[in-house]
């Protein structure tokens, strides 16, 4: 009896041992990038994850005038160790804001965060009730282990579980390749005419007003060089016909010298008659 208590004992122990890391999430590293509070990011509770930095600039781009995303290059991560989250609680009660302390898990195939509620409106006018947070993940758990290429979806909330949203990480790569983190803008201006337009003329306009007054010598001086080398290829034709009517002038001046000679030896062949 008691062998097969202790047994039993040693199988419980065993069993507890082993399913409790296999429940148990492992921390990933997450980190705050911006937060504040824009309508047009949607109603609802949404997740949206950028893998790659192509994936980033084609979402910022696509906002237009509501672009308030700052650039890869400004944010506090890089794109081969983190992957950005972007969680919007849609229309919220107002006056309050995600905080900037935010724990992130993964256990099986999701990757699940949560946030807390603040007082104030981060900033933005106190009638603003559209809170959203940028959040930076970890490519690398705690334990080492890199949770991206075995992830599905990518789940964040903010205390209760009404404000839970969930993106899907299916087809998405596991990291991004040199073409999507090295890309001259390129990858960011072909899609930016679409939905970018407006704040890019905007801003565009600055650029060249002020560019504009470094233009003007520099056309000052090609039209002067333009407007001499006429001149210049007009000059040898001018003195060509001046030498030619030089030439002409002497045959003139001899020719008249002939016809004078010739009526003086006439003259005098006529009188010796």
């Amino acid at each position: 009896m008691k062998r097969a208590l202790a047994t039993a004992v040693l199988i419980a122990v065993s069993v507890a041992l082993l399913g409790g890391p296999a429940g148990a999430a492992t921390a990933v590293s997450a980190r705050y990038q911006l937060r504040g509070h824009l309508p047009e990011l949607g109603e609802r509770p949404t997740t949206r994850v950028f893998v790659t930095q192509a994936e980033y600039d084609t979402y910022r781009n696509s906002l237009g005038d509501a672009n308030v995303f700052p650039a890869a290059t400004s944010l506090f991560m890089s794109f081969d160790k983190d992957v950005l989250a972007l969680y919007t609680r849609g229309n919220d009660t107002g006056g309050r804001c995600i905080g900037t302390q935010i724990v992130a898990g993964f256990s099986g195939d999701t990757l699940t965060a949560t946030a807390s509620w603040q007082v104030g409106t981060c900033g933005a006018p106190s009638t603003a009730h559209y809170p959203f947070v940028l959040v930076a993940l970890s490519r690398t758990a705690a334990d080492g282990t890199a949770w991206l290429p075995s992830a599905k979806s990518v789940c964040l909330s903010v205390e209760s579980q009404d404000t839970n949203a969930c993106a899907s990480l299916a087809g998405s790569p596991p990291a991004p390749s040199a073409a999507a983190t090295t890309p001259p803008p390129p990858a960011t201006s072909s899609p930016a005419p679409t939905a970018s337009a407006t704040p890019t003329a905007t801003r565009s306009l600055t650029p060249s007003q002020t560019a504009s007054p470094t233009l003007a010598p520099t056309s000052a001086p090609a039209s002067a060089t333009a407007s001499r080398s006429p001149v210049a290829a007009a000059s040898p034709p001018a003195t060509a016909a001046d030498n030619g009517t030089n030439f002409l002038l002497y045959a003139m001046l001899i020719a008249i010298g002939f016809l004078v000679l010739l009526s003086l030896f006439l003259s005098r062949g006529g009188r010796r008659r």
